[in-house]
C-alpha cells in the first residue's frame, strides 16, 4: 500500500509524519508492506531538507528522521498513491485544484488527524507559522499511530 503525506512545503509536517509512520510500521513489523512518502502542495521549500525545529523535535522523541528533500506533487504520485493524508484545509483546495476531477478523489484524500482521537477537529496546524512544533508531533504522532492500527486490520 502506497501512503503520501502531503503539506503546504514538505519540510514539517509531511515530513514529520513520513518519518513517524516509518518508524512506527517498521516497529508493527509492516515496513514491507507499506510505501511511505511526502509531498508539498506549493514550491516554496522544493528541495529543502526537513527543517531544523522538525528534525530537532523527531530526535527528542526517539524517531530516525526519514532522509528527505522537499517535492512537489504530481499527477503520477496522486495517481500512485492508495491514501493521500493531508493536513489543513489549503491542502484539501489545492489538491482539489489540481486532482478534484481524479476518480476515487474523495476515498484517496482524507485529513491526517481524523485518525486521531484528537479533540481538536481535523486540522494539524502548520508549526512553521505556530513555533509549536510539540503540538505538531503530538497530532502528527497520535493520527498515525491510530492510522496504523486500521491499517493492521486490512493488511
Amino acid at each position: 500500500m502506497k501512503i503520501l503525506f502531503v503539506c503546504h512545503g514538505n519540510i514539517c509536517r509531511s515530513t514529520m509524519a513520513q518519518s513517524v509512520m516509518q518508524n512506527l510500521s517498521e516497529k508493527a513489523g509492516l515496513a514491507g508492506r507499506l510505501s511511505i512518502d511526502s509531498r508539498a502542495t506549493h514550491e516554496d521549500e522544493i528541495g529543502e531538507p526537513p527543517y531544523y525545529e522538525t528534525v530537532r523535535v523527531l530526535k527528542q522523541n526517539g524517531v530516525p528522521v526519514t532522509p528527505h528533500k522537499a517535492t512537489l506533487i504530481t499527477q503520477k504520485d496522486f495517481d500512485n498513491s492508495d491514501l493521500i493524508l493531508i493536513m489543513d484545509d489549503e491542502n484539501l483546495r489545492t489538491l482539489k485544484r489540481k486532482f478534484g476531477a481524479e476518480a476515487k478523489f474523495d476515498e484517496k484524500v482524507k485529513f491526517l488527524l481524523e485518525f486521531s482521537d484528537s479533540p481538536r477537529g481535523k486540522i494539524i496546524a502548520d508549526p512553521y507559522y505556530t513555533r509549536d512544533f510539540e503540538r505538531c508531533y503530538e497530532d502528527v504522532s497520535s493520527s498515525c499511530a491510530g492510522l496504523l492500527e486500521r491499517l493492521k486490520q486490512i493488511l
